[in-house]
């Protein structure tokens, strides 16, 4: 049996009373992740679990936390009280971790690997699931030099290049951790060295414009998978792609577009082949204007006739 040599600082709170579990599990997270304030609502904090393992790596720590539901901020006060910048890279093994900092706010769900700053003020929400389970990596904003991450939390797992290679690096360095593998170094270093390309790659303005340009490709796509959907938002969209509502209308604002714009064109264009198809002959506007997202027909009507300068009836028949 061989002895693990970099065995990690643990803090699990079954070693602890009840009553003094949450209060446990902050002392672990600030002691591994530098000063933070997980919040709870006092009624719950009975029944809160969580186990946290911190690993050191040659730059930073590797954390592999697990816990229930809870909110993390990271405020004014704790950054003071913090030795030095880092980046926190983070691996979503279960449950969904809900980032907003510097304006921006996106989801990280299981397979995810996002990176957001310890400088700027953050909001980590885990309220959607009972649980999480993260393998976080805390390194020293030295140790990845430049700016490429420099504009709010990222989801680095969609690089249209280095993201695949960054989830399996991730999956490797945890697997590593945890199981007292020998190749640790090597492998927290192959991994910073991918998220350093892919930062890179986030200064260059012809990457910079391609990366948009796919994006946008995916929002458009989105919309017309979606505009049936009666009530879907556009923080819904942005939800569903891991990106923030913000950069969702930045993307489209580019092409002097926005999400509402967008979904009703997509909608009226769908309304309008509809209307003209023959295998739909039977069904009434009403029912056309359901299957393409309007709640209502009225409202429907007129975004029809505005755009196509005919009501939606005198469309089906081709009347002039």
């Amino acid at each position: 049996m061989t002895c693990d040599p970099n065995p990690p600082r643990i803090w699990d709170t079954r070693d602890v009373a009840a009553p003094e579990a949450f209060d446990y599990y902050r002392e672990g997270i600030c002691a591994c992740f530098m000063p933070l304030r997980p919040e709870l609502a006092r009624g719950a904090r009975a029944g809160f679990r969580s186990v946290v393992r911190s690993y050191a790596m040659p730059k930073g720590a590797l954390n592999l936390v697990s816990a229930r539901a809870h909110q993390v901020l990271r405020t004014r006060a704790e950054i003071a009280a913090s030795p030095e910048p880092c980046y926190y890279v983070n691996l979503q093994l279960d449950g969904v971790c809900e980032i907003e900092q510097a304006g921006e706010r996106l989801a990280l769900r299981p397979g995810d690997v996002g990176i957001f700053e310890s400088d700027r003020h953050f909001t980590l929400g885990h309220e959607q699931r009972p649980g999480l389970h993260v393998a976080s990596l805390l390194v020293p904003k030295a140790a990845l030099p430049g700016d490429g991450f420099g504009s709010g939390p990222a989801i680095l797992s969609r690089h249209p290049v280095y993201g695949g290679l960054i989830v399996e690096a991730a999956r490797a360095l945890t697997a590593s951790a945890a199981h007292g593998g020998g190749r640790l170094a090597d492998l927290h270093g192959l991994f910073l060295s991918l998220v350093a390309m892919a930062g890179r790659e986030n200064t260059s303005d012809d990457g910079t414009a391609s990366r948009a340009e796919a994006q946008r490709l995916r929002v458009r796509a989105a919309i017309r998978a979606n505009l049936g959907r009666a009530g879907w938002t556009l923080g819904a969209c942005a939800a569903e792609l891991g990106l923030s509502p913000r950069y969702v209308q930045r993307l489209l604002a580019d092409e002097e577009d926005g999400f509402a714009a967008a979904l009703t064109r997509e909608r009226l264009a769908q309304a309008a082949r509809l209307l003209r198809d023959p295998a739909q002959a039977h069904r009434p506007v009403a029912d056309i204007a359901l299957m393409v997202g309007f709640s209502d027909a009225a409202p429907f009507s007129r975004a029809f006739r505005a755009a196509y300068g005919r009501a939606p009836g005198a469309w089906r028949r081709g009347d002039a």
